[in-house]
Order: structure tokens, then C-alpha cells, then sequence
């Protein structure tokens, strides 16, 4: 399908970068939606069941995981996008410019890229914050608390199981911008070994 270490590797057909575009677009799609399920739903879950104490506004790390997460679709949407390209390069009448073709793609280089490096800064502030909630606490030591109820453990001091899912949301939204990124990048690459004949 791809040759990148042969140089003199023959041109390839518009019925071979169409068929590229039908498999990676699919591929890349079905991961994406898989990987982007857990980020999706870690968004949907903060923005519509927040605390009362918190309902005047967002945070701006909330903002950034909503843009991330709108991103995450519009570039699942686009790797399907690519599927109905294929079916254009098929046939000759509807056959789009080889220009076209590529300024799509660098809008999937784009997206996808973008939602790495949302995601990455997010997670940089998250996992900071943990690190720093993990340094205060002495070596070694459980914070137990008296309340009304009892004596319990301080949840302000702790990682929680939510703050794990959230860690694990940031990954697979990196992950899902690295396939889509590659995806685009193996089709930009197909495309730019095509010459005209």
C-alpha cells in the first residue's frame, strides 16, 4: 500500500490512493470514536452533573476538555470524511484536484494536532495539580477527618477514582489525535507520490 523507502517506487493510481482513503479513513473513524468515547463522556458527565456550588460558571481547564472534545468529533466526522473522498477519486467525472485533496487533509494534520496538544496541556495542569496535593501530604501518612457523621478520610487530600478516569480521558484524546494525525499524514503522503500523467 505505502512504499516510503523506495524512491523510485511507481506513482500510484487515483484507484489505489482511493482504496488508502476507504481503509484509513475507516480505520481511523471506528478508532477514533472509540478512543474519543471515554473523553466524550468525561466532558458530558462535568459540564451537565456539576456540583450546585459551581453552576455559575465553567473552569477554564472545562473549556479547554469541551473544545477538545468538540475537536475529538469534528475529527472523527473528518476520517469519515475521507471515505466519501474516496468515493469521489473512483470516478473520473467527480474527481477533485489533487490541491483539494490536500488542503483537506492538512485541515484532518490540523485538528488532530490540536486536539494532542489541548489535551497535553490539560493533562500537564491536572497531573500537576496531583503531584502538588501528593507532595503536601507527609510520607506515609492517611488524612483522617472528624465530621458530624464520624471521623472519615479527607477526599481533598486524596486522588480520587475520578481523578484517574479523568487522566485516563486526556490519554485516549491523545491517543485519538495521534491516529487521526497519522492517518492524515500516511493519505498526505500517498496523495504527494501521485504524478500526474
Amino acid at each position: 500500500m505505502m512504499n516510503f523507502l523506495d524512491p523510485a517506487a511507481p506513482s500510484p493510481t487515483p484507484q489505489e490512493i482511493a482504496r488508502s482513503f476507504r481503509w484509513l479513513g475507516w480505520g481511523g473513524f471506528w478508532l477514533q470514536a472509540l478512543l474519543g468515547f471515554i473523553p466524550i463522556l468525561v466532558v458530558l458527565s462535568s459540564v451537565l452533573f456539576r456540583p450546585a456550588r459551581q453552576t455559575n460558571f465553567f473552569s477554564f481547564g472545562l473549556w479547554l476538555a469541551i473544545i477538545c472534545a468538540v475537536v475529538l468529533v469534528f475529527s472523527a466526522y473528518w476520517c469519515f470524511h475521507y471515505t466519501q473522498i474516496a468515493r469521489k477519486l473512483k470516478s473520473p467525472d467527480l474527481r477533485p484536484a489533487k490541491s483539494e485533496v490536500l488542503r483537506d487533509l492538512k485541515i484532518g494534520v490540523v485538528a488532530n494536532f490540536s486536539i494532542m496538544a489541548i489535551a497535553v496541556i490539560i493533562a500537564l495542569s491536572r497531573v500537576g495539580g496531583l503531584t502538588i496535593k501528593m507532595l503536601s501530604m507527609p510520607q506515609g501518612a492517611t488524612v483522617i477527618m472528624p465530621n458530624q457523621l464520624g471521623t472519615t478520610i479527607n477526599p481533598g487530600a486524596l486522588i480520587t477514582p475520578s481523578n484517574m478516569i479523568a487522566i485516563q480521558a486526556m490519554i485516549n484524546a491523545i491517543a485519538a489525535g495521534l491516529v487521526g494525525a497519522i492517518v492524515s499524514l500516511l493519505l498526505i503522503h500517498q496523495v504527494g507520490q501521485h504524478r500526474n500523467s
